[in-house]
């Protein structure tokens, strides 16, 4: 499969979704240390007093859960040889989206939050639809 302009975003959304588990799990090691964080949870162990990390943790579920709908459009586009500039900016848009959501679900920021993500839910429907047509 070629590198094309789509799975190069892909990519780097998947690393920037493989990142995102830093920022709550130094919370945790340091509120309960590194061997503790390796063994099961303890029962009533709260994970995050602090709410951001709350926050990051969440932002970090969230971006999972999105890429599974983005990364089997993107590599259907590809496989398709569906590619074309449309495919190439939504799969953009969709990787900036994200970027943009991460900071703002931290910062708490719920309206902007709201349009971030269905930013990129608009650029995974743009896949979509050049999918089917």
């Amino acid at each position: 499969m070629p590198l094309t302009t789509e799975i190069y975003w892909l990519t780097l959304t998947a690393g920037l979704t493989l990142l995102l588990v830093f920022p709550y799990a130094f919370v945790r090691i340091k509120r309960i240390g590194f061997h503790q964080l390796l063994a099961n949870p303890l029962p009533g162990d709260d994970p995050f007093k602090e709410a951001w990390a709350h926050r990051a943790y969440r932002a970090h579920m969230n971006a999972i859960e999105n890429l599974v709908v983005f990364a089997p459009l993107v590599l259907a586009v590809v496989i398709t040889h569906s590619t074309n500039e449309v495919t190439a900016i939504a799969s953009a848009v969709y990787f900036w989206a994200r970027v943009i959501h991460v900071p703002i679900y931290i910062l708490n920021i719920p309206y902007l939050r709201f349009i971030a993500y269905f930013i990129g839910v608009a650029a995974c429907f743009v896949l979509a639809y050049q999918l089917l047509t």
